[in-house]
């Protein structure tokens, strides 16, 4: 009887807890914070020699992403790059939806995304550090049931150090 009254409370509870919990998240996104107490983190950052206005526009050109960055298939804006405006792509062949939190030409970009009951805040870094280059610095954090046991923190650097990589090669052509 205690698990039974246990699991209906779970459930009435759960759209609370997950609408609580992804406020939380934009406001940390919105801040240009990831959550610092998520099972899995990674930051990784990379020296573009590019001008920092070239490696901004192919960031913050999402529907482009597709053709710069080879693991993701798709990717559709609902309007203009702006806070709030959402996005959804497919990234290794998982559909993530996202909304953009911070826009800061030049400077940060920042969404929160979902996935698979996973929630993701994503945060990008740019600087110029002298004429003609451009440091760009990535933090990510994912929370959720169970994403630990399908992804580690050193999954999640690997893979923003594809995307790093990616855009580095897409900036300096």
């Amino acid at each position: 009887m205690l698990r039974r009254i246990t699991l209906v409370l779970l459930m009435i509870a759960s759209p609370a807890l997950a609408q609580k919990t992804e406020q939380r998240q934009d406001e940390l996104a919105a801040a240009g914070h990831v959550d610092e107490h998520a099972p899995v983190r990674a930051s990784s950052e990379i020296l573009i020699l590019a001008p920092i206005d070239k490696v901004w526009k192919l960031l913050s050109a999402i529907d482009d992403w597709p053709k710069w960055q080879s693991t993701i298939s798709s990717a559709r804006t609902s309007g203009p790059l702006q806070p709030g405006t959402e996005f959804i792509w497919i990234s290794g062949g998982t559909k993530i939806k996202s909304r953009l939190a911070v826009v800061a030409p030049n400077t940060d970009l920042a969404w929160t995304g979902t996935a698979f009951g996973a929630k993701a805040i994503h945060i990008w870094h740019l600087k110029a550090p002298e004429e003609g280059r451009t440091l760009v610095s990535t933090e990510e954090s994912m929370s959720g049931f169970m994403v630990k046991i399908f992804y580690s923190s050193k999954d999640l650097e690997k893979s923003q150090r594809a995307w790093l990589e990616a855009l580095k090669r897409a900036s300096e052509k």
